[in-house]
């Protein structure tokens, strides 16, 4: 899950942390800053984790909600329940 506001500075360690992520790898983007920067619009922040890895759900809302939450997760459920490593 990645929470909250991605610098340039912290992205090559985000993209890091993926690639040494066992498989599968799922990867959810919980509130507006993960999803899409944010209302920061600077040089120092990345307008969205997508831009260094793969997103697998995106959950927007600053805060998101707790049931937009729980959505995702189950969108993420259907996902990995849908995809042919499991069947």
């Amino acid at each position: 899950m990645v929470v909250g506001t991605i610098t340039h500075k912290n992205a090559p360690v985000l993209r890091r942390v993926w690639e040494q992520m066992a498989d599968p790898k799922y990867v959810v983007a919980v509130g507006a800053c993960a999803v899409s920067g944010g209302f920061y619009r600077n040089y120092a922040t990345l307008q969205g984790c997508d831009r260094v890895i793969p997103v697998d759900v995106y959950i927007p809302g600053c805060p998101p909600r707790p049931e937009m939450i729980l959505d995702g997760i189950m969108a993420l459920q259907e996902k990995i329940r849908k995809s042919k490593q499991y069947l």
